[in-house]
């Protein structure tokens, strides 16, 4: 882009450092909210782990009872 050109950042007060400065705000706050956003999708698949593991849990206990009543494991 030409020197002053729209969008060259040469244009405002501080030129080049001021928007390579905004540039990385914007950036920082970008990837700020995308790990913002895995972190929530993380903590929901691991609640859904956990619930999952609970039916697990109860399904075998299911599982050990009816082996116990039909006298199916001799442990």
């Amino acid at each position: 882009m030409a020197e002053g050109a729209t969008g060259s950042g040469a244009s405002r007060s501080g030129g080049m450092a001021q928007g390579d400065s905004f540039t990385r705000r914007e950036q920082a706050n970008e990837d700020m909210y995308v790990k913002e956003q895995e972190k929530e999708k993380l903590r929901a698949l691991k609640e859904k782990l956990n619930q999952q593991r609970a039916h697990l849990d109860e399904l075998d206990k299911h599982i050990d009872e009816l082996t116990k009543e039909q006298g199916g494991e001799h442990n």
